[in-house]
């Protein structure tokens, strides 16, 4: 399955790398930029809980057969991850309303997080888990875009795809959880606080792109860009989960060298 993904995923990669490749007469590229995009993703894993972020982990000791826990007590969840991409845009010479973007987008920080809470007048007594995973991501990426331009505002549109490598990350699972006996009284409780290794995992995605810029001393472009899109997430060893990219907002800065 993994492999199916990732043909698919990679076809718009050699569509791009071939188109830009094609040679043209005269100069190849009529525009250049070099640029950075700091930003923000949300983006959620199908079917984000408690199971699944327990089973990225590596080696985990902790017992989830028996947690009371079910979805209606969840109670929070958190997909944020902070972005930063290094760009390179060209305008091909024979399509001068069109650019092809070439990215590396590093993740520094990225989390997830579910929290389940039973309420204090519950029969069973209040308890709560929280399990997060961080990690960071570095990620190859590429777009087409269309462009339209006036005197100095430039509107985007397209299509991209991104390949990209999760590691360093760990599991934390916190919580106050209180054993399964049949009393006529809460039981005990225990305080959990436990963090394990998480497995690396391989991140494809295919999204939209939207965006404006605005031109200022001749070559310098500020601007944004909006993104959504599909993807998934394979861990080695561990579990495969389809994504959704709910989100993706970048603030650019860009100098045109043409």
């Amino acid at each position: 399955m993994l492999q199916t993904y990732t043909l698919f995923f990679l076809l718009p990669f050699a569509t791009t790398l071939a188109l830009a490749q094609q040679p043209y007469g005269g100069s190849k590229w009529i525009d250049s930029k070099i640029g950075i995009t700091l930003g923000g993703d949300i983006e959620m894993p199908h079917g984000l809980d408690y199971q699944y972020l327990l089973s990225t982990a590596e080696n985990s000791t902790f017992d989830d057969s028996n947690l009371p826990f079910s979805d209606g007590e969840l109670t929070r969840m958190d997909c944020d991850n902070p972005t930063f991409r290094f760009t390179l845009n060209l305008s091909p010479a024979a399509f001068p309303t069109t650019e092809w973007q070439f990215s590396w987008l590093a993740i520094d920080g990225r989390i997830d997080m579910v929290r389940y809470e039973i309420d204090e007048n519950d029969p069973r007594g209040w308890q709560y888990l929280e399990v997060s995973a961080t990690n960071k991501e570095s990620a190859f990426e590429v777009f087409f875009l269309k462009k339209s331009q006036t005197r100095s505002l430039i509107f985007y549109g397209g299509i991209g795809t991104n390949l990209g490598y999760s590691h360093g990350g760990k599991v934390k699972v916190k919580g106050y959880l209180r054993d399964n006996s049949a009393t006529d009284e809460p039981a005990a409780g225990r305080e959990v606080d436990l963090t394990f290794n998480q497995k690396n995992s391989i991140n494809q995605r295919l999204f939209l792109q939207a965006g404006m810029g605005v031109r200022f001393l001749k070559r310098m472009e500020a601007g944004f860009d909006l993104r959504k899109g599909l993807g998934y997430r394979a861990s080695f060893d561990g579990p495969f989960n389809f994504t959704i990219l709910k989100r993706s907002i970048g603030l650019n800065l860009r100098y045109n060298f043409l």
